[in-house]
């Protein structure tokens, strides 16, 4: 009784850690492909696609199919916010840039 259920189990657990092998390969061969694929000679200015105006100011919204945005898998917005405006906090599970023109940014990370 011992042996075949320890024969089983190492059998299940085998067969596990070969899908998980093969899961991990197709993830880095289609990331390779991608890659590759991206072969981007000059970067050109773009001008933001979508404008939403609000009391505080504006936000501009790039096109993230945009062959150049898409090869540095980043999505861009522009935050404008007026003299004395306020930008309500959001959450991104992302890593941000983000950077001030003029004035100050207090960040608060607990």
């Amino acid at each position: 009784m011992g042996y075949s259920s320890l024969l089983s189990f190492s059998l299940g657990f085998l067969l596990l850690f070969h899908c998980s092998f093969a899961q991990i390969e197709q993830v880095v061969n289609s990331q390779q492909r991608f890659q590759t694929q991206c072969q981007i000679q000059n970067l050109n200015a773009l001008e933001p696609k979508r404008r939403i105006e609000s009391e505080a100011g504006v936000t501009e919204f790039w096109d993230q199919n945009e062959e150049q945005l898409q090869c540095a898998n980043v999505a861009v917005f522009r935050h404008t916010i007026q003299s004395r405006g306020l930008l309500v906090p959001s959450y991104d599970n992302a890593p941000e840039l983000v950077y001030v023109v003029q004035g100050k940014f207090n960040a608060y990370f607990f």
